[in-house]
C-alpha cells in the first residue's frame, strides 16, 4: 500500500496536500517515490527547524553545565581510558603517530583519544537517531498529518548541533596546545565526519522498522555500540595493514572515523583508500534507508499506536 497525493481543488490551501491510501506499491514507481520522499524533505524543513530549536532548548533550560553536557559524554570516556593506561592496566602507545614537539604523555594522549572519542560519540548519535526519533514521537505521527521525514530532519539537526558544540571545544584545545599544525587537508575532515554520520544515519534507518516492532532490538543497539567501539581504532593507533585485521577492515566506522581524526590532529592521513569504499556506499545507503522508512511507517504509525 502506497500514498499519493491527490489533485488539490481550488478551495484546497496551497501549503497542504492531501494523501489517498492505495493498493499498489510505491516501489512500482521509484521515480515518483524518490521525487515525494524529496518534496517530504523540503515541506518538512521548517517544521524540523521549530522541532529542533524546541528540543535544544527544553534540553538545556534546567542544566547547571548548559551546553557542555554535549562535551561531557566523549569526556568522560577518555578519562577512563587514560587512568587505565595511567595505572598500567592497559599499554595503548601512540608515540609514533604523535608530530613532533608533542610529548607523549598522558596529557597528549588524551587529546588524541579525546579527539576520536568525539567523532564516535557523534556517529553513534546519528545511528540511533532515527529509532529515537520515531518513539519519541509516536503519538504525534498517529494523530497528526504532516511530512514523516521532518521528524528524521530535527534527529539530525541535534546530531549535527552536539558535533558543533564539541567541535567547538576540541579545535580549541587542540590549538591552544599546539596539537594541530594548519594543513590544507584538514578542509577536508568535515567531508568526512559528514560521510560517517550519513553512514551512521543510514544503519540507523535500516534497523528503525525491526527496532520499533521489537524493543530488544533497541536494547541491543545499546549493548553493541560500547563493543563496537572497542574494534574501532579510537584509544588505539589504527592496523597499519588493514587486510591483516579484517575486523577494522570490515567495520564501516574504522577508516572514516581514522581518517577524520588524522586530519584533525595530524594534518594528514594515510588511510584514504578505504574512507573511498564507505564514501561511495554511504549515500546509495542513506537513500535505501530513506525508501525503507517512506514505506515502512505508515505500518508502523498503525501497530504502534493501536
Amino acid at each position: 500500500m502506497s500514498s499519493e497525493k491527490a489533485p488539490k481543488s481550488v478551495s484546497d490551501s496551497p501549503d497542504l496536500a492531501t494523501y489517498v491510501q492505495t493498493p499498489e506499491s510505491a516501489l512500482r514507481k521509484p521515480v515518483q517515490l524518490f521525487q515525494d520522499i524529496s518534496h517530504d524533505l523540503w515541506a518538512g524543513r521548517e517544521l524540523a527547524w521549530r522541532m529542533f530549536l524546541r528540543n535544544i532548548r527544553a534540553l538545556y533550560r534546567q542544566t547547571f553545565l548548559g551546553l557542555f553536557w554535549a562535551f561531557l559524554p566523549p569526556l568522560a570516556n577518555t578519562a577512563v581510558w587514560v587512568i587505565l593506561r595511567s595505572s598500567g592496566a592497559v599499554n595503548l602507545a601512540i608515540t609514533d603517530k604523535l608530530p613532533a614537539g608533542v610529548n607523549p604523555d598522558l596529557f597528549s594522549y588524551a587529546l588524541y583519544v579525546v579527539t576520536g572519542m568525539v567523532i564516535w560519540q557523534s556517529f553513534a548519535e546519528a545511528l540511533q537517531g532515527p529509532i529515537q526519533a520515531v518513539q519519541a514521537n509516536r503519538n504525534l505521527l498517529g494523530k497528526l498529518k504532516f511530512p514523516r521525514e521532518s521528524i528524521l530532519l530535527v534527529k539530525f539537526f541535534e546530531v549535527l548541533f552536539n558535533l558543533f558544540v564539541r567541535g567547538i571545544v576540541l579545535l580549541g584545545l587542540l590549538l591552544v596546545l599546539g596539537f594541530t599544525p594548519f594543513s590544507t587537508a584538514m578542509l577536508a575532515a568535515p567531508l568526512v565526519i559528514g560521510l560517517l554520520l550519513i553512514l551512521g544515519f543510514a544503519i540507523g534507518l535500516l534497523l528503525m522498522p525491526v527496532a520499533m516492532l521489537y524493543n530488544d532490538v533497541s536494547k541491543m543497539i545499546i549493548l553493541a555500540l560500547p563493543v563496537w567501539m572497542i574494534i574501532t581504532p579510537i584509544i588505539y593507533l589504527p592496523p597499519k595493514n588493514w587486510i591483516d585485521n579484517p575486523l577494522n577492515y570490515l567495520n564501516p566506522a574504522s577508516p572514516l572515523l581514522a581518517v577524520a581524526r588524522d586530519l584533525l590532529v595530524f594534518g594528514e592521513s594515510l588511510y584514504w583508500p578505504n574512507v573511498w569504499v564507505y564514501a561511495i556506499i554511504s549515500i546509495p545507503l542513506l537513500l535505501l534507508g530513506l525508501v525503507v522508512y517512506r514505506l515502512s511507517i505508515p505500518v508502523l504509525v498503525e501497530r504502534i499506536t493501536t
